[in-house]
């Protein structure tokens, strides 16, 4: 679990420095999930779950974040 929270954390960082584009990130967020859930316990369930929705609450936010100057200058 520790190597897939570092893993996201590092994939959300290059995200937010735009070092990765929003569909590259979500795949390899999607990547990493998919690596660990072979090896999760079930007691492990509920704090990946929390950690998925706090990974997507930081990118749909900075996604928010990118789109306002965008619509402005519609």
């Amino acid at each position: 679990m520790e190597v897939y929270k570092r893993e996201t954390r590092k994939i959300i960082n290059r995200f937010l420095d735009r070092r990765l584009s929003f569909p590259d990130c979500i795949a390899a967020l999607e990547a990493a999930l998919a690596d660990v859930i072979p090896r999760m316990k079930d007691t492990q369930v509920p704090e990946m779950r929390a950690l998925m929705l706090s990974n997507n609450d930081i990118v749909m936010k900075e996604m928010e974040r990118r789109g306002r100057p965008n619509e402005s200058s519609k």
